[in-house]
């Protein structure tokens, strides 16, 4: 990607809830040093120096812990950005409070979920009540008519409860299930990594979700679902195990929907509220992450800082720095990844291999697919 195509900014870290997974440790307090109103309606005046402007995520901690936010989302719909927003499930999500996103210009809303029920979902957020919050949220969306998305970290605690989460999906009408699969950084321990024949049973399984049902699904962290979305397409199926077929049993009796493609494999566009997708996007390509003081990432999830916009143009952070120089060319990569068939559109979670490896162009260690140039 010659432009970046979506742009994730942590307007801030303060949060109530205290999630096992965190990527921003967040905090219950906002930091002094923060972007001020100013200073984020100056970040939007250099993100609307890219053309075609990028899809904004606004995202925390909790965005819904400052009181500009409206300011802000509005700011940026003026200057002709579709916006969607990611919050906390707490009881700030109130239905007064996203009509006001809504008329401010946010597009789409997007609420955790990850755990089916109360228990399963409380324990990994840290905060007893946050289920039931989450889903008041997800009702309050609906009554002020914003489309939704639900979020889902993947881990090895509650890989065998995704049917049942993909279930609510349905039932409550997402427009998106977003399956994020952890990346050991902030309070996320590498433990928690499903295994790498894990990944590719729940991926593979995600297609045959998505195919079954018409639910759309999309991996973040895990870009090699696209490479199954084409190998399936094609009829190849796989190096599956046994996850996947019990994953698979639990969905025989979901119901019947129009059998989309999933991953955006071959770039195609697959919702319904106007927020697209591109081909081949993953951490420094097509990406990149503003955090709640300035600072500028590859992904919230790969810490290596290329700039502050305090200081430093987002143009000249994305096209000049380092980081994203040797992020933008796959043909950069290292091990199999490098020499695999996929790397344009996808290329591993550079995010995980620098966690793992030390070294963001490693292979990803969560793929066993072997390239065609090795066998």
């Amino acid at each position: 990607m010659d432009t970046p195509f979506i742009v994730f900014w942590e307007l801030t870290r303060a949060c109530m809830l205290a999630c096992k997974h965190c990527r921003a440790k967040a905090i219950r307090k906002r930091h002094p040093d923060e972007l001020t109103t100013e200073e984020c309606f100056n970040v939007i005046d250099q993100l609307s120096e890219f053309n075609p402007k990028p899809l904004l995520i606004i995202t925390g901690g909790d965005p819904l812990m400052r009181d500009d936010v409206t300011e802000i989302i509005s700011h940026a719909a003026e200057k002709g950005f579709r916006v969607a927003i990611a919050f906390s499930g707490t009881e700030k999500a109130t239905e007064e409070k996203l009509r006001e996103l809504k008329e401010a210009g946010v597009a789409r809303v997007a609420v955790s979920i990850d755990g089916s029920d109360e228990e399963k979902h409380d324990s990994f957020r840290g905060v007893r009540g946050t289920f039931r919050m989450s889903m008041m949220a997800i009702e309050n969306a609906k009554k002020a008519g914003l489309p939704f998305q639900i979020n889902t970290t993947v881990t090895r605690e509650n890989i065998e409860d995704l049917p049942n989460i993909a279930r609510l999906c349905l039932e409550l009408g997402a427009v998106m299930w977003d399956v994020f699969f952890v990346v050991p950084t902030g309070r996320a321990k590498a433990e928690m990594m499903p295994t790498p024949q894990q990944f590719e049973d729940v991926l593979c399984w995600l297609y045959d979700l998505s195919k079954k049902t018409g639910l759309n699904v999309k991996s973040s962290a895990a870009t090699h679902l696209r490479r199954i979305e084409l190998m399936r397409d094609r009829g190849e199926m796989p190096a599956v195990g046994e996850l996947y077929y019990r994953l698979l049993e639990r969905i025989e009796d979901f119901p019947e929907g129009e059998g989309i493609v999933v991953a955006g494999g071959h770039g195609k566009s697959l919702s319904t509220d106007g927020i697209r997708r591109a081909i081949g996007i993953t951490d420094g390509r097509g990406m990149f992450f503003i955090s709640h003081i300035g600072e500028v990432y590859p992904s919230g999830f790969l810490p290596i800082v290329a700039g502050n916009v305090r200081n430093t143009s987002l143009k000249e952070i994305y096209y000049s720095s380092e980081i994203f120089v040797n992020l933008r060319d796959p043909d950069r990569l290292k091990g199999k990844c490098g020499r695999c068939e996929y790397r344009k559109i996808c290329g591993g979670s550079r995010a995980r291999a620098y966690a793992v490896h030390g070294d963001y162009l490693a292979e990803e260690p969560c793929c066993i697919y072997i390239p065609q140039s090795s066998r």
